[in-house]
């Protein structure tokens, strides 16, 4: 959930997204500052192998990747029944069908002009199909999801099984182009980032579009599947403090050990196998699945703390940056272009360390828990949820507040 009508808001819901968001910078750094190839197989990267890097490398594949997302897909599906409701005809329906549109239009405005990681396209597309799952009863949310995440999985392991049966030297030709490119070809690609932006348009639009088709095909079952486990959850309270403390803490605490031991399980692995791409199936599969139980017992343990009234102050500063989840997402967005693409930005891509990028990821939290509150002492929406509101509505939307 991106943003929801002011009139209805729940601060653990606004506290929960807002960790989400920060928590997704830690992976997306990586990917917008190195090339594409060195974010699919780290090993390419010298800076890998020098100081903390692998470390690093290691604390963001076990702690952070796919887990914050996750939570993030969580909340959108939650978020699209508190806004449309579970009645049949809703009179928000076509509100909810227009907010879809214009984030489509907004997440490919995104990937094409500013990074060509966004999220926010193939969500817009999820959320016109699983509005229509929004009456569904508990079990069968869980079920269908489950059943959609399982056939995600299992597309994934279908295309280790095609590699495998390529010819060898098809199969060889195709891996190095997409996991080991050689050195020039990684230079050109630096190269090309760090030009202006028409000058790495021809790198940088290909490179968007690969990416939002398989984000919008490909992984659609999980992103559909995920977020249908939201709409569940949030029927069942536990997004909106709907729970005991201790049944928060147990619950929490158990499914983040078995999401802990399945994470690291597929670190290793992938440090095993040197990020052979045919070898790899094993520990995507772990990551995979680890995800789920990982990203709930964040999202308990989250909501445990949000309901003790001693940390409202400590809470305020995270459920800010909640309500303003979409500005702080593309503002990380925008920041790291600056960071590490060509003019009018830096053009550092391929230079930074990992130590480098984590203090980056710190010094964006800071300023994110530091400016979200501060801006909504005085406006009402953050910049592009106003944007986006108005669009929907179709109406300027009042932006100071009185």
């Amino acid at each position: 959930m991106l943003a929801g009508p002011q009139q209805d808001r729940f601060e653990s819901l606004d506290v929960l997204r807002g960790v989400a968001v920060l928590g997704i910078l830690a992976v997306n750094i990586q990917a917008m500052a190195m090339p594409v190839a060195f974010f699919a197989n780290p090993s390419l990267n010298t800076q890998f192998f020098v100081g903390e890097g692998r470390d690093i490398w290691a604390i963001a594949s076990t702690f952070f990747q796919f887990k914050f997302i996750t939570i993030f897909s969580t909340l959108f599906g939650a978020g699209i029944v508190l806004m449309v409701g579970e009645e049949c005809p809703s009179p928000k329906i076509r509100l909810h069908y227009r907010r879809m549109v214009w984030l489509l239009i907004l997440g490919s405005l995104h990937a094409y002009l500013i990074w060509f990681g966004d999220i926010l396209t193939p969500y817009a597309v999820a959320g016109l199909v699983v509005v229509l799952a929004r009456r569904w009863h508990v079990r069968r949310l869980f079920i269908v999801g489950f059943v959609l995440v399982a056939l995600a999985s299992l597309m994934m392991l279908a295309q280790h099984f095609a590699l495998e049966q390529m010819p060898a030297e098809q199969r060889d030709a195709f891996l190095a182009e997409m996991f080991s490119p050689p050195p020039d070809v990684i230079a050109a690609e630096i190269e090309a980032y760090r030009g202006g932006f028409f000058a790495r348009l021809p790198e940088t639009a290909p490179t968007a579009l690969l990416f939002q088709m398989v984000q919008t095909l490909f992984l659609a079952p999980r992103n559909i599947g995920v977020m249908m486990f939201g709409m569940a959850l949030y029927k069942m309270g536990f997004f909106t403090l709907g729970w005991s403390f201790l049944r928060y803490v147990v619950l929490g605490a158990a499914a983040l050990a078995i999401g802990y031991a399945g994470s690291h399980y597929a670190t290793m692995q992938m440090f095993a196998v040197d990020f052979d791409p045919l070898r790899l199936a094993g520990a995507q599969a772990a990551q995979f699945w680890s995800s789920l139980p990982h990203a709930f017992g964040y999202s308990a343990l989250i909501m445990a703390l949000a309901k003790l009234p001693l940390l409202r102050l400590v809470r305020a500063p995270f459920a800010a940056a909640g309500r303003m989840a979409l500005t702080n997402y593309l503002m990380c967005s925008i920041i790291g272009a600056l960071l590490y693409f060509g003019p009018p930005g830096l053009g550092h891509i391929g230079t930074v360390s990992y130590p480098e990028q984590a203090m980056t990821v710190v010094v964006i939290w800071v300023a994110t828990l530091i400016w979200s509150p501060v801006w909504l002492t005085q406006f009402r929406f953050g910049p592009f949820e106003w944007l986006w509101r108005s669009l929907t509505y179709w109406k300027l939307q009042p932006m100071r507040r009185t």
